[in-house]
């Protein structure tokens, strides 16, 4: 690796890692912040990062923010045993990234790698809670999953907007730098 593209690598890990404090900390709900950005963060962790031993420091990362929210009031009913479903969940979304990275950045490997690993991530999280948090009075998986199938659609867009908006950033800034040189 050239010293540029260590500097470039480290830009893009803190910038994802500030993303990520910034907005996960009132996901829940209970701040006025903008929407969490975890899930676009792991993505293209994975598309701009790729290596495998930076997922855990951004793991972590969120875990803490997580712990900031319950310290300052976040009903802590999200924080069980199941809170572990979230490694393969976003293990999924950093996969989908490294392999967009992998076969050629294009819109349309950005949208279906996106997509599913968006689809993963919700399924799998989903039934973490329900097989790991949920009461034994609780619905079957029958009722749970329909009922909880209507927030993955803005999940998806929050992804959407964040994937988006960094990757028109990264061209914006491309092309100033192609410029300059």
């Amino acid at each position: 690796m050239n010293h540029a593209w260590d500097r470039r690598w480290l830009v893009l890990a803190a910038a994802l890692a500030f993303a990520m404090a910034v907005t996960r900390v009132g996901h829940f709900g209970e701040f006025n912040g903008p929407p969490d950005a975890s899930w676009a963060v792991f993505f293209l962790g994975g598309l701009w990062l790729r290596d495998l031993r930076v997922f855990p420091v951004f793991f972590v990362l969120a875990w803490f923010a997580d712990l900031l929210a319950f310290a300052l009031g976040t009903p802590t009913n999200c924080y069980s045993i199941a809170y572990l479903a979230l490694i393969p969940a976003y293990g999924a979304l950093w996969w989908a990234g490294r392999a967009v990275a992998e076969r050629g950045i294009t819109p349309i490997r950005i949208v279906l790698f996106g997509g599913g690993s968006a689809l993963a991530t919700f399924v799998i999280a989903n039934l973490g809670m329900f097989w790991w948090a949920t009461p034994a009075s609780a619905p079957t998986l029958a009722t749970f999953m329909p009922a909880v199938a209507g927030y993955f659609p803005g999940y998806l867009l929050t992804m959407s907007v964040y994937v988006g908006a960094a990757l028109a950033i990264e061209q914006a800034m491309r092309r100033g730098m192609a410029i300059r040189a």
